[in-house]
């Protein structure tokens, strides 16, 4: 019984690797003849012309700014609370006061480059983006936003700004210029 098991197996086996001899010798056929003549009919047959790219036209930017508008994450009620604190608020820009030279840049196109002690007193010196040095001081003006310097150091130079608050109002902004290397 067993032999024939064997047997069996051994015939199997033999049927096996002759089935899978006659499908592989389908596959023996170096000719890509008719392969390479087919990718030169369509080659020839399919050219044609791509239209070029329209030119590229430049868009302007759009610069968002909301200061001057209300806040849409505040609900109405606080908003109406923040109207009253508002109007008691002493806080705007002194209209009256003449403006300074460094107020006609954007606060972060000045660069400090260094400080020096003068008189006794410590003098920041920054540099606006034409390139001229500006000797800075305690209460000097800079920026398009009020901003009156507060504090001087060697490596920084600490600001208040005035801002609208987005309600008709205005609110105090802390800012800082700091040397870089």
């Amino acid at each position: 019984m067993i032999r024939q098991i064997n047997s069996r197996h051994q015939l199997l086996h033999a049927s096996l690797i002759l089935i899978a001899g006659v499908l592989l010798t389908g596959c023996a056929n170096d000719s890509v003849d008719d392969l390479v003549n087919y990718v030169a009919d369509i080659r020839e047959t399919r050219k044609g012309k791509v239209k070029p790219l329209p030119p590229m036209t430049k868009e302007e930017g759009f610069r968002y700014q909301a200061n001057d508008q209300r806040d849409p994450f505040l609900s109405i009620t606080s908003l109406q609370l923040l109207k009253e604190q508002r109007k008691n608020n002493s806080i705007h820009p002194d209209a009256k006061r003449q403006r300074e030279t460094l107020e006609s840049y954007q606060l972060d196109t000045l660069r400090m480059v260094g400080s020096l002690q003068k008189a006794g007193k410590l003098l920041a010196l920054v540099q606006s983006p034409d390139g001229v040095v500006y000797q800075v001081r305690k209460n000097n003006y800079l920026g398009h936003n009020h901003g009156r310097v507060t504090k001087l150091s060697r490596d920084k130079i600490e600001l208040i700004e005035i801002i609208p608050d987005g309600m008709g109002g205005w609110m105090e902004r802390p800012a800082q210029i700091s040397l870089k290397d």
